[in-house]
């Protein structure tokens, strides 16, 4: 049984007329009668009742109209999902992204891109790295941004990483802190205010503090978790809370003098290392690779940027 005749036939039940079916599938009447002739062959039994005028449905008929319109909505939905794996709809661009880089590196370029790509929709989805890649690899999205240090992305053959430049890690809290007024600051005097840190927090980063970030130390006082850190940010500019974030995700909080940067003596050099995901099978649309670029302009500014505000400080 081929896919041709099951659409032959499902057409030809459609429209009951073998003329008009031959005209809209674009072949000859004889062609239409010979592809449903195998047809019934095949199924062992009579498809339709055929008269001067028109065409009916047998009992048999029916069931194969049934399955045959599923076979072929299941076989559309299957070239759309091929067609949008590859790429091919120029047009539609699904993007993924970790909440700190859709927040500040994805968000703020959207609408510079959609001026330069006027005809452009665009899909942004935002989850942690895990659940991006599995919408990667079902196609739902064409690439993603995320942190890849540490992650079992690294020594994944399937995919391609454009690395971004990096960013500090830096601890953080309201300007009017207690610790602020310390005139030599020690990590150890963190354990006195509870902390907020990214929930994805490797470990190889986490155990570089000893046990700061432990809930079973002795004078523990309070841990948040956060997959995003605009919710906890209220929390920090009203109250004790320190939090360890990318720098790149408190950076309008700093410049507005709502958030200062903590500065401890002997400080780990910690940086977050966010890259752009794909699948090495998958090509990339022309708008895709040029939204790639603003990516990579983008984090380049902010990092430059940062740099200056430092220096001039």
């Amino acid at each position: 049984m081929e896919l041709r005749q099951i659409k032959h036939f499902v057409l030809l039940a459609e429209v009951k007329h073998f003329n008009k079916a031959a005209n809209i599938l674009n072949i000859t009447q004889p062609s239409l009668s010979k592809s449903i002739q195998r047809l019934e062959s095949l199924i062992g039994g009579k498809l339709l009742n055929r008269n001067a005028k028109s065409v009916t449905v047998t009992a048999l008929g029916l069931v194969m109209l049934k399955h045959g319109q599923k076979i072929l909505r299941e076989f559309e939905r299957l070239e759309q999902e091929v067609t949008q794996f590859h790429g091919f709809d120029d047009r539609d661009l699904k993007i993924g992204a970790s909440p700190i880089p859709s927040n500040s590196l994805v968000g703020p370029i959207v609408g510079q891109f959609l001026r330069d790509f006027p005809d452009m929709s665009i899909e942004l989805k935002v989850a942690g790295w895990d659940v991006l890649y599995q919408q990667l690899t079902f196609g739902e999205i064409d690439f993603f941004v995320a942190e890849t240090k540490a992650t079992e992305l690294e020594s994944n053959n399937l995919i391609t990483m454009t690395e971004l430049p990096p960013f500090k890690v830096i601890f953080c809290c309201r300007p009017d802190h207690p610790l602020t007024e310390l005139s030599r600051l020690y990590i150890p005097s963190f354990r006195d205010y509870p902390l907020a840190i990214p929930r994805h927090l490797p470990d190889s980063i986490a155990t570089g503090f000893e046990d700061l970030f432990e809930v079973q130390r002795s004078d523990f006082s309070g841990l948040v978790r956060f997959e995003q850190f605009h919710p906890i940010n209220e929390s920090i500019i009203s109250g004790d809370l320190i939090a360890l974030t990318p720098e790149i995700a408190v950076r309008n909080q700093i410049e507005k003098g709502e958030m200062v940067e903590l500065v401890p003596y002997i400080m780990p050099s910690i940086y977050a290392s966010f890259s752009v995901v794909s699948l090495k099978e998958k090509s990339q649309t022309p708008a895709a690779k040029a939204f790639i670029e603003f990516l990579i302009t983008r984090a380049t500014a902010v990092k430059l940027s940062l740099a200056e505000e430092k220096q001039t400080a």
